[in-house]
């Protein structure tokens, strides 16, 4: 009688609830010792923080910009370089924002090609570009200004030149035209503010929805204090990462460019921008226009990408996003936009076959999986914009 009046509802004696209990401490406790250890051990071996949004933020106007000051690392399994932000928010060095005198200024815009991802600041073909500039024996002196911001397309690139940009007094402005761009501007457009007359004001970061289960809620609070707050849960994230992003999304390989980042690059793809070339190409039109009214050229680059130059480039990226191995992608998609572009009356630059005759002897110019340039590619796209503008910049600089 005794024993069923001290069992409980579970089935349980005191003494096995009471075993339990400890256990249960004693394993939680030993976890929470293991993991303060391997946090130490964490800080020896990665003494600062090494993920890119440690120096980026979202932002009510322009959605992500760099955090102005900001410095560190960024580190994945590919490469290591780092990272400073000057005064103005910009991967790049401390420039006044009030032009010096007898200097005139070329304003970079473009995404993470353009900002220099997987490269150190030196190695970015703005920089390589300013040395090139520095000897050239010019009548005045011309700085270069790296704007380039990973993931910014024209959309967010005007509004851009109305919050910073044109305040830097640009004498000529280049941007670099991504295909992801396409893609890119679709998602902004729908974020966007606009005028009275239609043009952005503003891109709002998209709002995370809130899981509205709590477990799920409860352990998405607990991610976020780990990753703010230890260095062990971005070490250990920045060598899964690409597992982690093959598990998250289902690579839409459909070719519709309103799902599809890729989709002029499928095989046998019509190139047909829809909606988002109209997009695009407006923001592009506006640049132009917005610049032309403050005696400003605008140049448009376009470049390819590692697996439209080699069989034997970005061969772990293109692996991932649905594209052939050992196998060489036609350059069409960028003789398109150069010829609409053109035809609309804004000056293009195509780089696509200057990086093909350069591959033929310098390998590699991109990173094997993130895709991005590596040194050598940053020289070449230095290079021909230096080609292409030195007649403009010499006459630009006589009386």
């Amino acid at each position: 009688m005794r024993e069923d009046v001290a069992m409980t509802r579970s089935g349980r004696t005191p003494g096995v609830l009471r075993r339990w209990f400890q256990t249960s401490l004693l394993l939680g406790a030993s976890i929470l010792l293991g993991l303060i250890f391997l946090e130490e051990v964490v800080r020896i071996i990665e003494p600062r923080e090494v993920m890119r949004y440690f120096f980026t933020t979202s932002d009510p106007i322009l959605h992500h910009r760099f955090i102005p000051g900001a410095s560190g690392r960024y580190k994945t399994t590919e490469f290591d370089v780092a990272y400073t932000i000057n005064s103005l928010g910009l991967r790049d060095r401390e420039i006044s924002l009030a032009k010096p005198p007898t200097t005139r200024r070329i304003l970079m815009l473009g995404d993470s090609f353009t900002e220099g991802d997987g490269v150190e600041y030196q190695e970015t073909f703005s920089a390589c570009l300013q040395r090139m500039l520095d000897t050239a024996a010019l009548p005045v002196r011309w700085e270069v200004i790296n704007g380039g911001v990973g993931s910014y397309a024209p959309v967010v690139e005007y509004i851009y030149l109305h919050n910073g940009g044109l305040a830097l007094q640009p004498d000529m402005v280049v941007l670099n035209l991504d295909l992801s761009d396409f893609f890119d501007d679709l998602g902004y457009s729908a974020l966007a503010r606009y005028d009275q007359h239609g043009l952005p004001l503003a891109v709002r970061p998209a709002e995370e929805p809130r899981p509205a289960n709590a477990l799920s809620a409860g352990l998405l609070d607990i991610k976020d204090f780990f990753k703010e707050h230890t260095r062990l849960y971005n070490f250990v994230r920045l060598r899964i990462d690409r597992y982690l992003e093959g598990s998250r999304h289902t690579i839409d390989m459909s070719g519709d460019l309103r799902y599809d980042k890729y989709a002029m690059l499928r095989p046998g793809n019509r190139l047909d921008l829809g909606q988002a070339g109209a997009i695009t190409f407006g923001a592009l039109r506006t640049i132009r226009d917005t610049l032309a009214a403050h005696g400003v050229p605008l140049l448009v680059t376009v470049y390819p990408y590692g697996h439209q130059v080699r069989p034997d480039e970005w061969v772990a990226g293109r692996q991932f996003w649905g594209f052939k191995p050992d196998t060489l992608y036609g350059l069409e998609p960028q003789d398109e936009i150069e010829r609409i572009l053109t035809g609309r009356g804004i000056p293009v630059a195509n780089f696509c076959r200057a990086f093909r005759d350069r591959a033929a002897s310098v390998h590699p110019l991109y990173h094997d999986y993130n895709g991005h340039w590596v040194a050598a590619g940053h020289e070449i796209i230095a290079q021909e914009l230096y080609a292409r503008l030195l007649p403009e910049l010499r006459a630009a600089g006589q009386p």
